[in-house]
């Protein structure tokens, strides 16, 4: 598996779609752009450990391996995740 992978990455009506490689940082990113939205407070700790648990990055690539757009809520907003080049998905 490679280390690095490219994902788009989109919060729509907060952020345009973007490439970044995939990575515990950029997690961490986008959890704190919507760590302060609104939402249950069981929400609000499941989307924590989504983004910033101790396997988030592998449990993002083993769910983009079964949907091409992965959809997260967080409260009000939604964060997209998908491979940037489809045609180079990691096997």
């Amino acid at each position: 598996m490679r280390a690095d992978h490219d994902v788009l990455v989109e919060i729509p009506d907060h952020q345009p779609p973007a490439v970044h490689t995939l990575s515990d940082d950029l997690l961490r990113r986008l959890w704190d752009s919507v760590r302060y939205r609104p939402m249950s407070r069981f929400q609000h700790y499941a989307l924590e450990r989504r983004l910033t648990g101790p396997c988030a990055r592998r449990d993002i690539i083993r769910d983009l391996a079964d949907e091409p757009v992965l959809v997260i809520p967080a409260g009000d907003r939604e964060i997209r995740i998908s491979w940037a080049n489809p045609a180079q998905r990691p096997t």
